[in-house]
């Protein structure tokens, strides 16, 4: 291939199209992940960057640049619903029932249903 100068149509065919490649999948990844957590509405971002460096001859003028892109994505953090968990000696205890508060009664706490012999 010749020299050819470098534009924004140009960036998919450099390094045989991998920036390109590279774009896409990040594009897809975002993507997937709206499709996996729409109630999220935190933005999904994608992004290129490109960094230039100039090389510079004896004379001290420019005689070039290293040009390097970057394909960054992002999507929101995953997170759980708080948990209250009570501190003991032995770690920490929570009550899957009772996320909001460790110290609830919970139905699966109940005692159980007595029998007659035991009401008499």
């Amino acid at each position: 291939m010749s020299v050819e100068k470098f534009s924004l149509g140009s960036l998919v065919t450099i390094d045989d199209g991998r920036i390109r490649a590279a774009f896409e999948q990040a594009l897809a990844r975002c993507e997937a992940d709206c499709k996996d957590r729409p109630a999220v509405s935190d933005p999904r971002k994608v992004a290129l960057s490109c960094t230039l460096v100039p090389v510079i001859n004896p004379d001290g003028e420019m005689e070039s640049c290293d040009v390097q892109f970057q394909i960054t994505d992002s999507v929101p953090k995953r997170k759980s619903k708080t948990y209250n968990m009570r501190s003991t000696r032995t770690g920490l205890l929570f009550n899957e029932l009772s996320p909001d508060a460790v110290h609830q009664a919970t139905i699966d706490e109940a005692p159980g249903p007595r029998s007659q012999a035991d009401a008499g």
